[in-house]
Formats: C-alpha cells, sequence, structure tokens
C-alpha cells in the first residue's frame, strides 16, 4: 500500500471598514476594495439588496448607478441593475436564493473575479454569500451588513448558510469575504426590534470575552433603548472587535472542533426561532438564549448571581422580554421541546455536545455535559423576569 502526505496552507484576508454614505460620491472605500490592478480589465460587480433595506432608502439603487459612473474610470463595472431580495429569515427558506443568483451569474457571464456585493441584514448576507459561493466555486463577495445584529455579528466572518429540513443554517459554507463594509447609515433606519437586536449578541460575547464591555454595557443600555446612535455604534464597534478577534486568533476559523465559543446562547436560541416559525427575531431568540445561559452558569458555580444579573438587566434595559410562552411546550414525555436544541447543536459540529460557558465574568471555559434539572431552576428563576421583561413581541 502506498500512502501520499499531503498538507498545505492558505492565508486569508479581508478588511472590515466603518464608514458613513457608502454610497455617496466622495466615499472612495467601495471603490478601493473594488478597483482592478492597473492594466487589468475592468471589475464587474453584481449588487442584491435586501427589500427592508430598500424601504428604508427607496433612492439607495439610483445612488448606485450614480456611484458606479463617477467611479467607473477606476475599472469599476456595475454588471446589471441592483436585485432585490426577500429580507428576513425568508431569504434563508429554500434553494431558491442560489438558483437566482447562479442565473444571473450564468447569463451574465459574471466570473471568478467579479464582485458580488450584498447588502442587507444577516439572513440576506447568509443567503446570497451562500450562493456566491457555489457559482464557480466562489465569486468574490463584498458584505455590507445594514443592522445592527450583522455590522456586530452576524455579518462578520467567514460562514454562509441557508435552512433546511426545519434545521437553522444546515447547508451552507465557510468562504470569508473579500471585504465587510459598515455604514452608520443604515443603522438608522432600523425600527426598535432591529435596532437592539445586535445588543443580545454584545451581551454574549462580553460575558465570555470582556468583562470591562460588560459593565460598559450597563451604562450604555438606557442611552441604546432611547435610540442614541452613538450609543449604539460603540456597541456595534466593541462587538464587532471581539467577535472577529476570536474567528482569527483562536485558531479554528472554520469550526473543525467541536468548541463554539461565539455561540453562548445559542443552542436554545436557534431551537426557539425554529419553535416560533421566526416569530422571534434572531436577536430576540438569542437574548432569551444568553439569558437562560448566564442563570445556568450561576447554577454550575461559573459566575455570581449579580454577575448573571448584569447581562439580564441590559437585555430588559435595552427592551427585550426575556421570557416566550414556547418554553413552555413539552412534549409527550414531558420535556421542554427546547431541550432538542442540544442534540441539534452538538449535530451541527459532530463529535461530542460541546457548549461555551462563562469561567467568571469575561472569560470562557468550555462543557461538555448538560443538566437539565439545573437548567429547570435557571428557567424558574428566568420566568420570574417576565414581569421586568418588554411587552410580548408582535405575532
Amino acid at each position: 500500500m502506498t500512502t501520499i502526505h499531503l498538507a498545505f496552507q492558505v492565508d486569508y484576508r479581508f478588511d472590515v471598514h466603518v464608514t458613513r454614505d457608502v454610497f455617496a460620491p466622495d466615499n472612495q472605500i467601495l471603490a478601493d476594495v473594488l478597483a482592478p490592478p492597473a492594466g487589468d480589465r475592468p471589475a464587474r460587480a453584481l449588487i442584491y439588496i435586501d427589500e427592508k433595506v430598500l424601504a428604508a432608502f427607496p433612492h439607495l439603487p439610483r445612488q448606485i448607478h450614480a456611484w458606479f459612473t463617477v467611479h467607473e474610470a477606476r475599472g469599476i463595472c456595475l454588471a446589471a441593475a441592483p436585485e432585490i431580495v426577500a429580507g428576513g429569515e425568508s431569504a434563508k427558506g429554500s434553494f431558491a436564493i442560489v438558483e437566482r443568483v447562479g442565473r444571473t451569474c450564468h447569463d451574465l457571464g459574471i466570473c471568478r473575479h467579479s464582485y458580488i456585493v450584498i447588502i442587507g441584514g444577516g439572513a440576506v448576507l447568509d443567503a446570497v454569500g451562500f450562493a456566491a459561493s457555489l457559482v464557480h466555486r466562489g465569486i468574490r463577495q463584498i458584505r455590507l451588513p445594514t443592522t445592527t445584529l450583522a455590522q456586530g455579528d452576524a455579518g462578520l466572518g467567514v460562514k454562509n448558510a441557508i435552512n433546511a429540513f426545519g434545521a437553522k443554517n444546515f447547508l451552507g459554507t465557510f468562504t470569508p469575504p473579500r471585504a465587510i463594509i459598515n455604514d452608520s447609515r443604515f443603522l438608522e433606519a432600523q425600527d426598535d426590534r432591529s435596532w437592539r437586536a445586535g445588543v443580545a449578541e454584545a451581551v454574549k460575547v462580553a460575558a465570555i470575552k470582556d468583562a470591562a464591555f460588560m459593565h460598559e454595557l450597563v451604562t450604555l443600555a438606557p442611552r441604546i433603548a432611547a435610540r442614541d446612535l452613538a450609543a449604539l455604534e460603540r456597541v456595534v464597534l466593541r462587538s464587532a472587535e471581539l467577535h472577529l478577534d476570536h474567528i482569527t486568533r483562536a485558531g479554528d476559523p472554520f469550526e473543525q472542533g467541536s468548541s463554539r465559543p461565539l455561540d453562548f446562547g445559542h443552542w436554545s436560541a436557534h431551537r426557539l426561532e425554529v419553535l416560533t416559525a421566526h416569530r422571534l427575531l434572531h436577536g430576540e431568540a438569542v437574548a432569551i438564549g444568553v439569558a437562560i445561559d448566564l442563570l445556568y452558569a450561576v447554577e454550575l458555580g461559573r459566575i455570581t448571581t449579580a454577575e448573571a444579573e448584569l447581562g439580564l438587566g441590559i437585555l430588559a434595559g435595552v427592551g427585550f422580554r426575556l421570557w416566550d410562552e414556547i418554553l413552555e411546550l413539552r412534549d409527550a414525555q414531558g420535556r421542554r421541546l427546547v431541550y432538542a436544541g442540544l442534540e441539534q447543536f452538538r449535530e451541527h459540529l459532530g463529535g461530542e455536545l460541546t457548549l461555551a460557558m462563562p469561567d467568571g465574568l469575561g472569560t470562557q471555559r468550555d462543557i461538555t455535559t448538560f443538566d437539565e434539572a439545573a437548567c429547570e431552576r435557571a428557567l424558574a428563576i428566568l420566568k420570574r423576569w417576565k414581569v421586568r421583561s418588554a411587552p410580548a413581541v408582535p405575532a
């Protein structure tokens, strides 16, 4: 028998830019990303816009056309009129987006040296990014996240996916973007639910990575609740820094192992999204999931009650409802349906169940077993927060 052993490395690099009015005629950030080297063929770009973004910025397609006209001398070409795609989880609901993007790329002769620019929330970035990663085995994608959640977490990193078979992110790829551009102008147009959604991810990452940030969030929460843009920008920036630091420095950007530190609170959040048929936005489900895991960490002796209260207070303070009646649903054996999320979470990565937990506020150490009795005690405590939380989420 003959065995040939091979090993190679691929060096991935991408920049995250923070700006305002990315399509203002004098804003060069996107042009600097798209412009080809001198003498190369022009760079062609397809643009996909979240329908929710278009509703808030109806003149955006016209701005995009004007921007490309201004910068065409740098070898930048808009390959077709911007396309509008469904926003929210419906964007990820089927393989249709892959066929749509693939057909457009085929018909227009889009090659691997072209670009797909995606403007939208995390679900649209996920879905169109997944399609882009499959066409020609990967067309360069540039992400313009437009929500608090996407700019601080969901639009960062290297993952793309759609939902399938009743499971969150069941089909997906790991494909680093060419660049990410966070434009604060998009944040202002969010409704209140989307405005606060990313704060749940900020509390999550603070709990396991930055205790000082958790204390800062306590002071920022009232300002965020009052729609103070500067406060929200600070939360988005620090959350993005912490998420990107982990993705690029923790040694497992493509999640080959069983540990998922950035998914603290997500085993239940993903299940809650499915159980509510996405009545709960991702950030709203994460807020509940983080609250559950903070109180569970108290039961494990990993953090104090006072430290858990910091996180719950921030979440409730910005307007999250920390209990949903779906948590009461049980199977024929009397087990809460949400616990099925544990097995789905384990299956998603393979290997043994591995959950991130605080080990003292601001540090993280995984657990590989789960005590449902301890979680029941945590849920009983959380349920009492129902009277202290925001009004019920609209159906």
